[in-house]
């Protein structure tokens, strides 16, 4: 009884807490410390991102690129402290676009949310079209990714991508407590079954010496040096090391969320980053041939899946360690889809409930069944759906490639408004978690990691730069829309020759610009900043 009565007790704090944010508490409060991990911990997806785009990655970088894992998770430290100090302050759903509406200018808060907003829901989309790629690599569920669908038009990738959109959109609508009982599960399989692999392939399948991690030889002839080599190979740690934020953005639900929150974003990252580590460092050790998963990885194959399915051959109920390998991924990648689905929605929510979206109104609705943002659940899952439909599964995922890039700049501009506001006394009060003197050097840092990211992932295609990874960049990280984007099934070659991922950018800042300059600009916030803020106001 005093435990049910504390955490009551808990819940009436953190709706006041929100109260004095000038937020009315409607969400359904009821997720634990561990479930507010587990949300961010999906987003990351370690497994999700080593099946797909660390693959690439070897084949870019060979092995040396494993020391790109380490160097992204420091990075992203310094980014993560800062939004851990943040969403112990706000502790609100839609976080860094709360963050920044509230510590910067409007104008920058409300481009940073609606840029996050656009490649969230571009990410969605690649999530959920990596499902079919999964299930058509187990043997017992294999099919054609290219074969007809059900429906007419549409390949099984896309058709399963949209089944898939389908199911975590109706799990957003049902409840936050149903995201987390699924998440949670796939949570602890995905942790586990990445160790217990890892172990596995270190005891009983290690080909290789530690000193390959050192061997540039396989793959620097792709470049002018391995630099150009490695850094284009860094993009794909960066696809997968981000979205720790959505802690933050589930505050609204979590019980004592002002101390949950930051832990939560620490937490998922340093995680990831620690079980990302062990199994890179595994399944580089377990490759029989290197060249020949060089050569794989090149033809955007599955060389990590291939060396478990080489080496892991011993057969539990009719299948084999390979086999439950792709079983454990197949559920990681669904609860990473979830989670990302999730952390969108309510960010659309957030915007919505502010005004600050088209039909703001509907999609800042709370369903008083369900206490959850049903709405905007939808929402995210028709606009996730779209690029499916029209430009088919394969130009949807590359198109991930250029949300990923906006989500680093998202990232950026959001950490520039806090950093004017810090020069400018905030925080006046501390929060649960505290960088104290440490504020400002780390925002520095976060900046100058995010600003360096940025550059690494859209400024070297440019022609001034040389041959510094130009054709790399052209054909990996960074192609020509006029290459790929199709509708209707065929490629858009017509198109100029622009890199996607500003093309991206062009276009939904020019698009956001349009739409800020003819409703949202010269609207003032209902709330005041000292009110917003929970504290005296900003000097």
């Amino acid at each position: 009884m005093a435990d049910s009565t504390g955490a009551h007790d808990q819940v009436a704090r953190d709706d006041a807490h929100l109260r004095s944010l000038g937020i009315k508490p409607e969400l359904q409060r009821s997720l634990g410390f561990l479930s507010n991990f587990a949300v961010a911990f999906s987003y990351i997806s370690v497994s999700t991102g080593t099946f797909t785009n660390q693959a690439v990655a070897f084949g870019v970088g060979g092995p040396a690129i494993f020391w790109a894992w380490p160097l992204v998770i420091l990075g992203q430290t310094f980014v993560a402290l800062n939004f851990a100090e943040l969403s112990s302050h706000f502790p609100v759903a839609g976080s860094i676009y709360q963050w920044s509406k509230r510590l910067s200018h409007k104008t920058l808060g409300w481009f940073t949310g609606w840029i996050y907003f656009w490649a969230g829901v571009i990410t969605v989309t690649a999530v959920a079209v990596t499902v079919p790629l999964v299930l058509a690599n187990i043997p017992q569920t294999a099919f054609g990714l290219g074969d007809p669908s059900p429906i007419p038009g549409l390949d099984m990738q896309s058709f399963v991508g949209l089944v898939t959109l389908l199911v975590t959109t109706i799990i957003n609508v049902v409840g936050v407590r149903l995201l987390a009982a699924i998440n949670n599960i796939g949570v602890a399989a995905e942790i586990i079954g990445m160790l217990v692999f890892a172990l596995i392939l270190l005891f009983f399948a290690n080909h290789q010496s530690p000193a390959v991690l050192l061997d540039t030889s396989y793959t620097e002839n792709l470049g002018d040096g391995y630099l150009p080599v490695f850094l284009v190979g860094m993009f794909m740690a960066l696809f997968v090391v981000y979205g720790f934020d959505t802690a933050g953005t589930f505050g609204e639900e979590t019980v004592d969320a002002s101390r949950h929150a930051p832990r939560g974003v620490l937490s998922a990252l340093w995680l990831s980053g620690l079980v990302g580590a062990i199994f890179l460092l595994a399944v580089t050790l377990s490759f029989q041939s290197i060249p020949d998963a060089v050569a794989t990885g090149q033809k955007f194959g599955f060389p990590i899946a291939d060396t478990i399915k080489q080496n892991l051959t011993f057969a539990i109920a009719g299948l084999t360690l390979g086999d439950i390998y792709l079983i454990v991924i197949l559920i990681a990648v669904f609860v990473c889809t979830l989670a990302i689905q999730g952390a969108t929605v309510r960010l659309m929510f957030s915007m919505g409930r502010d005004g600050r979206l088209p039909f703001g109104g509907t999609w800042g609705h709370v369903n008083p069944r369900f206490r959850t943002p049903a709405n905007a659940s939808v929402g995210v899952g028709v606009l996730a759906a779209i690029p499916l439909v029209l430009t088919g599964a394969g130009s949807a995922a590359i198109l991930a490639i250029a949300a990923t890039g906006t989500i680093y700049l998202s990232y950026f501009l959001c950490n520039l408004g806090v950093l004017v506001a810090r020069r400018r006394g905030w925080p006046q009060r501390t929060a649960f978690f505290s960088l104290g003197n440490w504020g400002t050097v780390i925002n520095v840092l976060a900046l100058v990691w995010g600003g360096f990211m940025i550059v690494n992932i859209g400024l070297w295609t440019s022609d001034a730069f040389g041959r510094f990874g130009t054709d790399l960049r052209n054909t990996w990280s960074n192609p020509f829309i006029n290459g790929f984007l199709k509708l209707g099934g065929n490629v858009l070659s017509g198109l100029p020759a622009i890199p996607v991922f500003e093309f991206f950018v062009g276009v939904v800042v020019i698009a956001g610009a349009i739409y800020y300059l003819a409703a949202q600009r010269g609207r003032e916030d209902v709330v005041a900043p000292d009110i917003a803020t929970g504290e005296t106001a900003i000097a």
